[in-house]
């Protein structure tokens, strides 16, 4: 790689940017000085060839772009039938990944204008564990503008539709991914979860959706808005595909460097154990939250009530801070996914991680393009800009503390209880918005529905949302149990005894 030699008046653009103060004889000398260091990143870049731990493609990965009438939902980016090995866990099932997650071979544009032509050269690690398990890579799903939307309307190649409402969201950003299994057209879909990407979807859509412990399950290859909140996970038909599908990702790679210590469980050994003996905690302060539809919270005490006539101890529980959730994740996120965006090449850095080279000189080189994100995008980037002016980072430092005062509320209950519940999301899917009403409308549809679901993105407990019946307009309605760190087994338990009762099965 060859960066070429800097002018005096590089110097001088680069000190009215900083502050610097550096003056016209100053910056001669600069230029010298900076021209004989900046050869080092030649040798580096040799020598850092030699860490390749993703996986490169093996043979053809062909694909298709799906036409219009076979993608009536706008869910599919492009179709694929990847197979590496025809015996394991996941032999002959098909799994759709979402299009923030690279496959080698397979275009990838994370729903946004900036990857437009990128193909990646790697298969993000997985990727890798699902072809390694005999699984199928049926294609990549359409996700939300750089995955930084709960709705379904920002992706550059227009809205994805939810399968049991033409005109409504599917929720995001795992938007497709949630529609192509709703719609039985993949039996498993991966999905990222930064505040609630999993399971916004998958309450909308009906689905079963698993933010797992942070660093449960490896990042290593993918895209990032935050360390603090990056998750991957599952999302299925059911709660036994659920624990099928985590069963294959969990685990350390020894690359990701969240993984210290983990140490997966049996997630299909507990499907049959019920919930006798199981505490669960109706967190009172989960149906509070604004845009709370009252058949929405009627649906999910129902389901609270199944749970105890099948033998679990259920009693209401509160974590006033609970309120304050979203107003955490709001301080970290703006600030984080602004800086990974527009200054880290959509990976971020000070991370001991392996860095997707290609990956990240491709986000620099089109990064430009930016201009053309759509409002609720832009909107984060000028808050966080604006308050990084007046406080600098202070405001996300006092919210990474917070969330960990926070977290340390919610494990205080949960020395009591074995898990709490409340709605995935307060509202069922809202109307897409008209796209000939503006950016208020834009803003307006675009965040609600992560109340619930955000703040266990910066306290990093696992969390699971499944159907539970549906709501006045007739769309599904999400119930969400969440466990202690690494606890994923016992969310599994309660959520299995609740779906074989057939209470919640959302028929459309």
């Amino acid at each position: 790689m060859t960066i070429p030699a800097p002018t005096h008046q590089d110097m001088l653009a680069i000190s009215e940017r900083l502050g610097l103060g550096i003056t016209e004889e100053q910056s001669k000398i600069y230029a010298e000085v900076v021209a004989k260091s900046i050869t080092t990143y030649g040798p580096v870049a040799e020598i850092s060839a030699e860490d390749t731990p993703l996986r490169p493609a093996g043979g053809s990965r062909e694909h298709t772009v799906p036409t219009a009438e076979d993608n009536r939902h706008n869910a599919w980016f492009v179709r694929s039938s990847i197979t590496e090995k025809s015996t394991g866990p996941l032999a002959g099932r098909t799994v759709v990944v979402k299009d923030s997650i690279p496959v080698a071979g397979l275009p990838m544009i994370a729903g946004s204008n900036l990857f437009e032509g990128y193909v990646p050269d790697f298969d993000a690690e997985v990727v890798r564990r699902v072809l390694e398990a005999g699984g199928t890579v049926s294609g990549k799903a359409h996700c939300e503008y750089l995955c930084f939307s709960g709705a379904s309307h920002t992706n550059v190649t227009g809205p994805i539709r939810n399968p049991w409402g033409d005109g409504y969201s599917t929720g995001g950003s795992s938007s497709g991914s949630a529609a192509l299994v709703a719609l039985g057209e993949a039996d498993m879909s991966l999905g990222a979860d930064q505040a609630g990407s999993i399971r916004m979807p998958s309450s909308f859509c009906g689905i079963v959706g698993l933010k797992p412990t942070t660093g449960l399950v490896p990042y290593t290859g993918i895209p990032s808005l935050d360390a603090e909140f990056d998750h991957v996970g599952p999302m299925t038909a059911d709660v036994a595909d659920n624990a099928l599908l985590l069963s294959v990702l969990a685990g350390p790679d020894g690359i990701d460097p969240r993984q210290h210590g983990v140490e997966p469980s049996d997630y299909q050994g507990a499907l049959d154990q019920g919930v006798k003996g199981l505490r669960i905690g109706v967190l009172k302060e989960g149906f509070e939250v604004p845009g709370t539809q009252r058949a929405v919270a009627e649906r999910v005490r129902a389901a609270a009530d199944v749970l105890a006539r099948l033998g679990a101890t259920v009693h209401e529980v509160s974590v006033p801070q609970h309120r304050l959730g979203l107003d955490i994740w709001s301080t970290i996120g703006w600030t984080g996914m602004t800086e990974t965006a527009l200054r880290h090449n959509g990976i971020g850095i000070y991370r001991d991680d392996h860095y997707p080279v290609s990956l990240m000189e491709w986000a620099h080189r089109h990064g430009s393009a930016i201009d053309q994100a759509p409002p609720s995008v832009k909107l984060f980037f000028v808050i966080s800009e604006y308050v990084t002016k007046h406080i600098g980072y202070a405001g996300y430092g006092r919210g990474v503390n917070a969330a960990r005062v926070l977290r340390g509320k919610y494990d205080e209950i949960l020395k009591d209880v074995d898990l709490l519940l409340m709605p995935t999301t307060p509202m069922t899917a809202l109307p897409l918005p008209d796209p000939s009403s503006g950016i208020e409308d834009e803003l307006r549809t675009s965040h609600p529905m992560a109340f619930n679901t955000a703040p266990f993105d910066i306290t990093h407990h696992p969390a699971l949302t499944l159907p539970c019946g549906p709501g006045d307009n007739d769309m599904p309605v999400g119930l969400m149990l969440v466990g202690r760190h690494y606890k994923e087994a016992t969310v599994y338990r309660a959520a299995k005894a609740y779906e074989d009762t057939g209470e919640g099965a959302f028929r459309p």
